[in-house]
């Protein structure tokens, strides 16, 4: 984490110097939990931003992980888990939504459809689900 957070320290200072703001995510092992995540922006002193993605934690604690990170975020990948016809599985979906609301969020919420068929209709899918929390 001190090896990363010493590298995105210096990467935000040569973006910062571009008029660039750097981001990362809760995204493989390095930030595998929100405690890793909140250490990695405590070791950058806040000169990065961060992105709350919901495919990235896992359960049973995936909610519990959100919280620790979306005051932090700037920026939400909603991202539901889909059936084998590309259907998402909404109660779960909510939920992650649900947290974000919660928090008091008010950033980018980007969707994201990774399932199979038709990219577009799937975009409409979570678009259609995702509406009522703008």
């Amino acid at each position: 984490l001190r090896q990363s957070a010493s590298a995105l320290k210096e990467l935000a200072a040569y973006g910062s110097s571009k008029g660039v703001r750097v981001v990362s995510e809760n995204f493989k092992a390095l930030t595998s939990t929100g405690g890793s995540c909140r250490k990695l922006l405590e070791l950058t002193e806040d000169a990065i931003g961060f992105i709350t993605d919901f495919g990235n934690f896992k359960a049973p604690y995936k909610y519990e992980e959100f919280e620790l990170i979306l005051p932090a975020s700037v920026s939400v990948h909603a991202k539901a888990d889909y059936d084998e016809q590309g259907l998402p599985d909404e109660e779960e979906f909510r939920l992650c939504l649900d947290r974000v609301s919660a928090s008091g969020f008010d950033g980018a919420m980007v969707l994201i459809y990774d399932g199979p068929g038709d990219m577009w209709e799937g975009l409409e899918r979570v678009k259609r689900i995702v509406q009522p929390y703008l």
